[in-house]
């Protein structure tokens, strides 16, 4: 091969683990990663087209002697074995070949897989190639695939990502969120009840102690303390949430009882409910019910209860999900503070538990769903999602 053809092989390996680099780290929520793997990818498309665009300089003095494909070859196979991806390759034969130091650490072999995973094969040999998620020993790998000519023989790259090694730094770094969320809440909670009880301690060693002072004091003390307490069964309830329990459920009936409990709860607040035709879905009702609530009662909540606030429930479905969103016309939330609304503990209500709309999402992923911030002309919108299952 000359020149040309192991530089593009070599962009194609640099453009086939950017994309996949990017692809995990979009997926897995770490968008400063993204950024560097797309930026590798569109360095390595300009070199290319630079490279094509170069114009052939006509030597003018003797050749010098051509360089040593062997050199070239131990060059390239340095470079590779670089990579933390397995990186193999299926030939036109459906023969697999492990071309980097990753893929033979994983597959124990030192060139030719003997006995490659036939699901595998099967998807490198997608003529889609499209992505892929396969397990191999127990770990699940993203799979990328890019075809190339070797040698005048037509095969396909294929690159291995650990999902398991990515989600574990994103599961690290949102642990370390999570304590630090915990840690501040706990200590905002816990220092002015330390300097209250010590106030009430000083205040029982004077001979004749300040009754109306020390019961106010106390009586603060076991306020703070109560608060506690219900941040803790707050974080409980959302460590704790249990596996959803499926089975049929129509959904319009339970925002049918949800609304009929709104409009018991908050009188004089108008609820717009939106959903006459059937939703028919498995899911579980009861959690379903406690996250269209969590939304319900944050709309209330925002627009005030009472007065010219409004709040609105629509239902509806198509072939493959369901949906419902609630609206309202208070305040909305300031720019700043979109991305961190389902953030556990995140409120900006002076009473609020910040639990209410992370226990909502939580649910709703539990159901293979999701819940969202959708743009809205005034107030706030949160569209939730839920698939279908086609009934018998």
């Amino acid at each position: 091969m000359g020149s040309r053809g192991w530089a593009a092989l070599l962009r194609g390996m640099l453009l086939l683990g950017a994309g996949a680099a990017f692809a995990m780290a979009w997926s897995s929520g770490l968008y400063a990663s993204a950024l560097v793997a797309a930026l590798a990818g569109l360095w390595g498309i300009a070199t290319g087209i630079v490279a094509a665009r170069k114009p052939q300089l006509v030597p003018v003095a003797a050749p010098s002697p051509a360089p040593d494909p062997a050199h070239r070859e131990r060059r390239l196979t340095a470079l590779l074995d670089l990579s933390p991806a397995p990186i193999v390759t299926l030939d036109g034969e459906g023969r697999l070949t492990a071309i980097n130091r990753a893929a033979r650490r994983l597959f124990g072999a030192s060139d030719l897989i003997a006995d490659p995973p036939a699901l595998l094969v099967e998807a490198i040999g997608d003529p889609s190639g499209r992505a892929a998620t396969v397990a191999i020993g127990g770990r699940s790998f993203a799979l990328t695939t890019s075809d190339f000519a070797l040698a005048g023989t037509q095969s396909r790259l294929a690159a291995l990502i650990d999902i398991d090694a990515e989600l574990k730094v994103a599961e690290a770094a949102t642990l370390r969120d999570l304590v630090q969320v915990l840690s501040h809440e706990i200590v905002n909670a816990l220092t002015p009840i330390a300097s209250l009880s010590r106030t009430a301690a000083d205040m029982l060693d004077e001979a004749v102690p300040a009754l109306p002072a020390l019961r106010d004091a106390v009586g603060t003390v076991a306020r703070r303390a109560e608060g506690l307490q219900r941040f803790g069964e707050a974080y409980r309830s959302l460590a704790r949430l249990p596996a959803p329990r499926l089975a049929p459920i129509d959904l319009r009936e339970v925002a049918t009882d949800l609304a009929r409990l709104f409009a018991t709860r908050w009188p004089s607040l108008p609820l717009t409910f939106d959903g006459e035709a059937p939703v028919r879905l498995h899911g579980d009702a009861d959690q379903l019910s406690a996250a269209l609530w969590a939304l319900l009662q944050n709309a209330a909540e925002a627009v005030g209860g009472a007065g010219e606030g409004r709040v609105g429930l629509s239902l509806g479905r198509d072939a493959r999900a369901a949906w419902w969103r609630v609206w309202d016309n208070g305040p909305g939330i300031a720019p700043g503070e979109r991305g961190a609304v389902f953030r556990p503990f995140f409120t900006t209500k002076l009473q609020g538990s910040g639990v209410g709309l992370a226990l909502a999402r939580q649910i709703l992923l539990g159901h293979g769903g999701d819940l969202v911030l959708v743009e809205s002309v005034s107030g706030a919108c949160f569209e939730a999602t839920l698939p279908i299952v086609p009934q018998g």
